[in-house]
């Protein structure tokens, strides 16, 4: 079948999900749920049992068999970060693997958001109702939380917390054996967990008083238990001081009324009130007036990312990892003109070398990311900063990359300096052999570009590449004395020569007036 039907298939903590979709003209061809529990055992610290990994297992050679039905030989399996986190996540892989001959690719926390944001992104474009004003996107599952803030269609921001519900009721049953007031207390934790909002500042943190709306992504459970309460099953928004009214409600409420009366399932019975008081002070932090519901899932963005991948579709979300980038250097003061030239440089380089690195677009991003924050480090101290600049980024949240990719920018940052990784063996001999080849690639291009500016003065404005046959010439346009330039330049290109094979020579041209 032609290739422009692609499966893609999430496993979780709370089951296994199946869309198949024709990339070219958006249409679902089927779409399936599987709910299985895998969150006990892992929220607990313990192994997964065998017999859950099986039913997962029988569950997904279910949706291979389905797949080859439809003739779909495009499809790929993705797992979450929170059943990554499993003491036994290898071993669930290589089970999966096994027995289905599916290859499972890990997700971060900040793949997740961007994934699940995307479906729900898209419909911004078309309707400027809906994205007009400041507008957050909150996805909930069972250990995490991320909020992401669009301002009038335009992403702003994105962040994620290690905080669900799952966490908050284990919390929440311990408080109600010591504490009087354990819902105040829960409220307090809650708060202090979420204060971390928009880089770090206060709680107060929302630029603009206007009211805001707030979109719940996947959080079909809460979404049924407020249409069964507001007696309204075609609902699909509520004011906040209807919710306020619900929530005031459910807190005093038993379980047999929740299960009785609002239709919660029994097992979902402890994670109500946790998600509730969750969602609840998400929305005191976002001056929200309104909540709207949105069935927008993870696998929705990665049929999405697949159809811009195949170029059935231009809706590409890199530039919110771009944007959460700049964002990242500017809170830790990097100096904007030099960041903003040496990423050019960097790109243009790139871009013009690309008969030698043979690399692809997402590198791309992976180097104009690590051009933007290679400095991040002196925030905590010029000398050494490099070091530092590694450990902020691999310690830091930016929405749509993979904690490799994360791991590899960090790497390009560190040896943007002085150390290259042929001096550094014990912590290079980490990485895998594919993955320091491309860190190589990236750091000797980044090198170069941060010498053409290295004394802070953009004596350089412009640049041309030409690619001989020993050599790689870079010519520089400025009519400033580049004595320094030329001394930095020569020192930072001898590991350029070592990652290529070609030596860098820089050239100098008179620009006229």
């Amino acid at each position: 079948m032609a290739q422009k039907y692609f499966g893609a298939i999430m496993v979780n903590v709370s089951g296994v999900e199946l869309l198949i979709v024709n990339l070219k003209t958006r249409k679902t061809i089927e779409r399936i749920t599987k709910e299985i529990n895998l969150s006990d055992d892992i929220y607990h610290d313990r192994r997964v049992q065998y017999e859950i990994v099986s039913k997962v297992a029988e569950a997904l050679t279910g949706f291979v068999q389905i797949l080859h039905d439809y003739g779909v030989e495009n499809y790929e399996l993705w797992g979450s970060q929170a059943l990554s986190q499993a003491i036994n996540a290898d071993f669930i892989a290589d089970q999966l693997f096994m027995h289905t001959g599916l290859e499972i690719r890990w997700l971060s926390m900040s793949e997740e958001a961007y994934y699940r944001n995307q479906d729900l992104s898209l419909s911004f474009k078309d309707s400027k109702k809906v994205s007009h004003g400041i507008v957050y996107l909150v996805g909930i599952t069972s250990g995490n939380t991320s909020i992401t803030q669009f301002d009038d269609g335009k992403f702003v921001t994105s962040t994620n917390f290690a905080l669900g519900p799952i966490k908050i009721a284990e919390d929440l049953q311990s408080l109600r054996q010591s504490a009087p007031n354990s819902i105040g207390v829960l409220n307090d934790y809650i708060d202090s967990k979420l204060n971390d909002f928009d880089m770090g500042k206060p709680a107060s943190f929302v630029k603009k008083p206007d009211p805001t709306k707030i979109f719940l992504l996947g959080t079909s459970p809460i979404k049924s238990l407020i249409s069964h309460y507001e007696k309204d099953h075609s609902l699909m928004s509520i004011d906040v001081n209807a919710f306020e009214a619900l929530v005031d409600d459910i807190v005093d409420a038993s379980d047999q009324y929740l299960i009785e009366q609002l239709e919660v399932n029994e097992d979902s019975v402890p994670l109500i009130l946790p998600e509730l008081l969750l969602i609840r002070r998400v929305i005191q932090l976002t001056n929200a007036k309104e909540i709207r519901f949105s069935d927008s899932g993870i696998v929705d963005g990665l049929v999405n990312n697949e159809a811009v991948t195949l170029g059935y579709s231009k809706d590409d979300f890199t530039h919110q990892t771009i944007t959460m980038a700049v964002n990242l250097a500017d809170h830790y003061d990097v100096e904007p003109i030099h960041r903003d030239l040496v990423t050019r440089f960097a790109m243009h380089l790139f871009d013009q070398l690309k008969p030698l690195h043979l690399l692809g677009p997402r590198e791309r991003v992976l180097l104009q990311v690590a051009s933007i924050l290679h400095d991040v480090g002196n925030y905590v101290g010029i000398h050494e900063h490099y070091i530092h600049s590694e450990y902020i980024i691999r310690h830091s949240d930016i929405i749509g990359l993979s904690r490799i990719e994360r791991s590899i920018i960090a790497a390009v940052a560190r040896y943007h300096s002085s150390t290259t990784p042929s001096e550094d063996l014990s912590h290079f001999s980490q990485i895998s052999a594919e993955n320091r080849r491309l860190i190589a690639k990236l750091a000797a291009i980044l090198r170069l570009a941060d010498a053409l500016d290295d004394d802070r003065q953009q004596k350089i404005k412009k640049i041309s590449v030409s690619i001989k046959t020993h050599s790689v010439v870079i010519t520089v346009y400025s009519n400033a004395n580049l004595a320094y330039e030329n001394w930095i330049f020569n020192s930072k290109s001898q590991f350029f020569k070592e990652a290529y094979g070609l030596k860098a020579v820089l050239k100098q041209r008179g620009v006229k007036d």
